[in-house]
Formats: structure tokens, C-alpha cells, sequence
């Protein structure tokens, strides 16, 4: 399978355009520059028979966003949902991916290329940033490949994502949209199909019967009262107003310092490419 530069993917089934998603759109003021208007973009994963996730995302209000398509598509060792927006007339792409067999952590940069390796091996071509992004709270690698800059990371540790823009969308734009970007998974809703991910019940049930039952066994906890660090007291918890003001600062902090670096950076990627 190919990403979106070379699109030559088949998909299961018919195309699955998002005619039930409705973007959501609510003006809002982020912690970003010059006062400027935003707007709240949200947009379901929802073929019409599942749900995947919701995407979403803060943007200018100047500029349009509109749900372009929805499609399930193939690739080596799993099965990836696509949605497709266009912000302003330029495509960007929205790849979330369910491995068959899924990471149970966050992986090293390097070991995320390869999960995105899987699906299009091009991918390794790419010209990759040696700096990371921020997507969510999560380190995100970045680069450029073609005509498009893309950014991956992973919304939880089972599942990646891969976000492919144009390159005619504008640096403050890219940047808005990752910065403020999270997915947010429907848990217990794949695409993977019982049956078409390999069996490997068998080797997981042959692999535990070869552990001796000895290694099994479950430690002793040691007691609190043989341990005074286990039966200090609980510091007092802050309340849920302190907390979502304290929550509230770190996040329009946070915004404002992820839009700046990736502006930045997305400047930097801009030189390199003209010099």
C-alpha cells in the first residue's frame, strides 16, 4: 500500500465518504497570537456501521474545513481507517493505524518508522527532522516526503497515526492543526475483522506451557507495616477547581509553546527545501 503521495491502495468495500459527520464548529479563543478567532474542529471516524474515533482539532476560523472521505484500507500486518479533510481546498490526510500485533508501549522513533514502514516501505525514504513535534502530549516524529509534510505519532500505545498535508498549507495553519490535534480511539472498535489477522493463540498458549510453573508464581506484597514508606500519610488531593485552573494554564502554555516551535520548525523544513 501507498501512502497519499502515490494512492494506489485498494480499500475493502466501497468508498466510505462521511456523510454522516458533521465538523462541529465553535468559536474559541486558544492561547495562540494576535487575538485572532478559532474555531473548534471536531470530526467522527464513523463509516456508518462503526465508530473508530474522533478526531479534533482548533484551527483559525479563517480558514474552511471540510470532510472530504472516509475509507478502510489493507496494508501488511493490519488494517488502517483514512479520513481525508480539506482545509481551504488542501488535502490533508489522517492515517490511524491497528497493527495485528499492536505495541503495548511508546516506541522509539525509529521503531515507530518501521510500524509506518509496514504499510508503505517508501516511508523509510523520507527526509525525517532530527527534532520531534508534540502531538497530544506525545512525542511525534516529522519530516517531508514528496509533495507533502507529514508527522506520526501514537494516540495510545496499540494503534499509530500518520497526518499528511500539502504542501501549498500554510506553515501557521500545519501548525495549528498538529499543536491542537489529539484522536481519541473508541475502545473495543477495529477494523481488524475476526479472521484476517494470523492466529497466534496457538504460539502464545505453546510459549506459556513451556514456562515452568515455579516462575509463575505470584511475589508476596510486602506488608505496610513492615515498610513505613508503604503507610505515610496521602498528601492532601487539590481541588477540582484548583485543578482545572491549574489545568487550563498548562494547556494554553503548553499550546502557545507547540505553536511556536512548530512553526519554527515547519520554516526551518521550508529553507532547507528552497536553498
Amino acid at each position: 500500500m501507498k501512502f497519499a503521495i502515490l494512492p494506489c491502495r485498494a480499500p475493502i468495500g466501497l468508498m466510505l465518504f462521511f456523510c454522516c459527520i458533521v465538523l462541529g464548529l465553535m468559536t474559541a479563543n486558544p492561547a495562540a497570537a494576535q487575538g485572532d478567532k478559532y474555531t473548534s474542529i471536531k470530526a467522527p471516524l464513523d463509516d456508518g456501521m462503526n465508530n473508530y474515533a474522533e478526531l479534533a482539532t482548533i484551527l483559525s476560523s479563517k480558514v474552511n474545513a471540510e470532510a472530504y472521505g472516509l475509507d478502510v484500507l489493507n496494508y501488511t500486518g493490519g488494517r488502517d481507517v483514512k479520513a481525508s479533510i480539506l482545509l481551504n481546498e488542501s488535502m490533508v490526510s489522517v492515517y490511524v493505524f491497528y497493527p495485528c500485533q499492536p505495541p503495548q508501549t511508546l516506541l522509539e522513533p525509529e521503531e515507530l518508522k518501521s510500524l509506518l514502514a509496514t504499510a508503505d516501505p517508501t516511508i523509510m525514504q523520507a527526509n525525517y527532522s532530527d527534532t520531534l513535534l508534540g502531538i497530544s502530549g506525545r512525542p511525534a516524529v516529522w519530516g517531508e516526503m514528496g509533495a507533502q509534510i507529514f508527522a506520526a505519532y501514537q494516540p495510545t500505545n496499540q494503534t499509530a497515526a500518520l497526518i499528511v498535508m500539502d504542501r501549498s498549507l500554510p506553515e501557521e495553519t500545519m501548525a495549528d492543526f498538529l499543536a491542537n490535534m489529539s484522536i481519541t480511539l473508541n475502545e473495543g472498535v477495529t477494523p481488524l475483522t475476526p479472521g484476517y489477522c494470523p492466529d497466534t493463540t496457538r504460539v502464545v498458549s505453546d510459549e506459556a506451557s513451556a514456562i515452568p510453573s515455579e516462575a509463575t508464581e505470584t511475589p508476596v506484597v510486602e506488608a505496610a507495616a513492615d515498610n513505613p514508606a508503604l503507610s505515610e500519610p496521602v498528601a492532601e488531593k487539590p481541588t477540582l477547581e484548583e485543578t482545572v485552573k491549574d489545568n487550563a494554564a498548562a494547556r494554553n502554555e503548553k499550546m502557545a509553546k507547540d505553536r511556536a516551535a512548530a512553526i519554527a520548525k515547519l520554516e526551518e523544513a521550508r529553507a532547507r527545501m528552497k536553498s
